[in-house]
């Protein structure tokens, strides 16, 4: 019994720390609809692919508390090394 009580604790709390290591997602201009925005970021010289600034927007838009972002402008800055992104965020 008390095996099958801490068996089921420990799957519960490996599912909420999973649950919680979610990224924010992408979201299509279609579909925010019905979306809470709560903000918008900026993020200058990000190095890297496409990918990688992706990546960086589900970061700080989970910083934020988003659950979602869409983002609006994303340029390669010629000049200075990276990307220069800005990213509306939803809840």
């Amino acid at each position: 019994m008390k095996r099958s009580f801490a068996l089921t604790s420990l799957l519960l709390s490996v599912g909420l720390i999973t649950t919680s290591a979610q990224s924010a997602e992408d979201v299509a201009a279609d579909c925010v609809t019905g979306l809470n925005e709560i903000g918008m970021i900026s993020v200058n010289g990000i190095a890297g692919t496409v990918q990688d600034v992706e990546k960086v927007i589900a970061l700080k838009a989970d910083e934020h508390g988003a659950s979602y972002y869409r983002i609006v402008k994303m340029q390669e800055n010629q000049l200075a090394e990276g990307w220069r992104v800005q990213a509306i965020i939803y809840a």
